[in-house]
């Protein structure tokens, strides 16, 4: 499945909390597309794109979240349980 993010299957308090563990993570020049802060959190539900994979005894969401720099835009996918690192310009969180 994929497809927008729904406010009822992550709360806004709880992805504010992943995408902050995530912006620490973030390489030098990379950042997260409208920040962390609370007002703009509900924004995220407009940007991102989900999808849901089931392997035996898990469901893993995958979450791609728009990342910038001061002349590009970029996708931040596969996310996984953090902080686990995939290479240089990407990063990951996996909900098991």
């Amino acid at each position: 499945m994929q497809g927008k993010l729904p406010i009822t299957l992550i709360n806004p308090t709880v992805l504010q909390n992943i995408l902050r563990n995530v912006s620490l993570h973030i390489p030098e020049g990379y950042k997260l597309i409208v920040g962390v802060r609370t007002e703009n959190i509900y924004l995220y539900y407009k940007l991102v794109y989900v999808s849901i994979a089931t392997i035996p005894h898990c469901i893993k969401l995958i979450i791609s979240v728009p990342l910038k720099t001061a002349n590009y835009y970029f996708t931040l996918y596969k996310i996984i349980t953090l902080p686990e690192h995939v290479s240089s310009e990407k990063f990951s969180l996996v909900h098991c």
